[in-house]
């Protein structure tokens, strides 16, 4: 399966919502929060932050997304991360976070973090395997079960330019 990743657009907005709840439950965004970001993204003089869709090439379906949101002192959150439960485990995940992190490589940020719910192992494994670590806790972060996040965060590799 080819996958190619795209800047989210309006077009992708119902589908990205119905994954989001799909893979969020209780604390999933509504469409609108997506919809309110791309507004304040596109309209920024400067780059704040970008979401992303993973697409199946041909069919244009959306497989999964991402999103970076920049943060003080050259630090990037990884603010939103989710693969429909048909294409997990299919590289759909990797490619999603290999494609953010180049992302924060070229605009030179060196620390990228995300929070995942202490209880998701399954999420906190899949991270590990990308490279980022446990780096601290949010206590009672969730508020749909007063459950613990963990702040995760991978340090990124300055670009020196020079492909691989």
């Amino acid at each position: 399966m080819d996958v190619l990743i795209k800047p989210m657009a309006d077009k992708h907005l119902d589908r990205v919502a119905a994954l989001e709840e799909t893979c969020f439950g209780a604390d999933a965004w509504p469409a609108e929060a997506f919809a309110e970001l791309l507004e304040i993204y596109g309209e920024s003089p400067d780059f704040r932050g970008q979401l992303w869709v993973a697409v199946e090439a041909g069919t244009e379906e959306v497989l999964g997304y991402a999103g970076l949101e920049l943060s003080s002192l050259g630090e990037a959150e990884l603010s939103n991360l989710a693969v429909s439960p048909a294409h997990r485990r299919q590289g759909v995940g990797q490619l999603l976070v290999a494609f953010v992190i180049g992302v924060c490589q070229e605009l030179g940020v060196s620390l990228l973090w995300l929070r995942v719910r202490k209880s998701n192992t399954g999420a906190v494994d899949f991270y590990t395997t990308c490279g980022f670590r446990v780096r601290g806790e949010f206590r009672a972060y969730y508020d749909s079960h007063h459950e613990d996040a963990l702040i995760m965060a991978v340090e990124i590799p300055e670009d020196t330019g020079e492909g691989t």
